[in-house]
């Protein structure tokens, strides 16, 4: 465990925002940032992921390949309209759906991941050009990419400036970074009272618009584009009656019990899951509440994703 500070004003002071697992996430007095102190180190968090002891189900994420695969294009969309063809890097690839869908659109994809079961999934099944470890252990060219894409990986990162200045390295001159993430910061920690929405400690920062700009302008990249997207299925009656559609087709993807035993060690299957006909629709119609109702509906207040088209300077 370690103790840290605000990353954009230091030791300036913090005030208590949600405590969830036995860890306390604090929000900084100058700037609002949220994140989790004292939190594990970086091998800790690749013990617990690996061992299926957070959210982070291995077995579930690679089953999930419809809504990786609906994300996933919806991304390269966005990203085409920047970059239509290049080197991309994807970090935090999981399973390596992303990759495998960008090398279709005839991009030259690479990622990297954390969580070994994942990149031994994506490079043997999948056939892509997948990493294990961090943009700090695994070696990359310099200036050799086009495009760095991570979607709901910011949270995860333990020092946002670091990876972020990685990244901006990593790029052409003129390359784009393209990302997805939350906008916790910008809401009141009574918001998560009684819950474990903000995945603890699998989270160790949370940001709003105000910061990811800030760390844009620390890290030499020139903010292009915020997209909001109101998440109406995570107000409490659509959440509600998700849920229970959910339950009628979907009784391998349970969560675990924050009660049950510690799971057997993964096993990394050695072929694609079949596509399936409801969880498709399902996808399909909470993209179309997430993303086109999301994008119309009033956001004031409202717990929203934040889909980031950046530049480097």
């Amino acid at each position: 465990m370690e103790a840290v500070s605000c990353i954009f004003c230091g030791d300036r002071g913090t005030r208590p925002y949600h405590v969830e697992n036995g860890y306390e996430a604090v929000a900084c007095d100058g700037c609002g940032l949220v994140f989790v102190t004292p939190r594990p180190s970086e091998q800790e968090m690749k013990r617990l992921y690996e061992g299926q002891e957070t959210k982070v189900d291995l077995g579930l994420q690679i089953r999930n390949v419809e809504r990786a695969v609906y994300e996933a294009r919806r991304a390269l969309d966005l990203i085409g309209r920047h970059k239509p063809s290049g080197r991309i890097l994807e970090i935090g690839c999981a399973a390596g759906y992303f990759l495998r869908e960008a090398l279709g659109r005839g991009y030259d994809p690479t990622g990297i991941d954390i969580t070994g079961p994942f990149v031994r999934y994506a490079t043997e099944v999948l056939g892509v050009d997948a990493r294990e470890g961090t943009l700090a252990s695994v070696e990359l060219q310099p200036g050799s990419f086009d495009v760095v894409y991570h979607r709901n990986v910011l949270s995860h990162l333990a020092y946002p400036l670091d990876a972020f200045r990685q990244m901006h390295a990593l790029l052409r001159p003129g390359g784009v970074m393209v990302y997805q993430t939350g906008n916790v910061a910008e809401l009141p920690g009574e918001r998560w009272a009684g819950t474990n929405e903000l995945d603890l400690p699998d989270h160790l920062y949370h940001f709003g618009e105000s910061q990811l700009r800030l760390l844009a302008e620390r890290t030499g990249f020139e903010t292009l584009d915020v997209k909001r997207y109101a998440l109406l299925l995570h107000e409490p009656a659509p959440r509600a009656a998700l849920l229970r559609l959910q339950s009628l087709f979907r009784t391998n993807d349970k969560p675990r019990s924050p009660t049950q035993d510690k799971p057997a060690p993964f096993v990394v299957p050695d072929e694609v899951p079949p596509s399936r006909i409801l969880r498709t629709l399902e996808v399909l119609v909470d993209g179309y509440i997430t993303y086109d109702l999301g994008a119309v509906a009033p956001k004031e207040g409202r717990r929203a994703t934040l889909v980031v088209v950046a530049r480097a300077r």
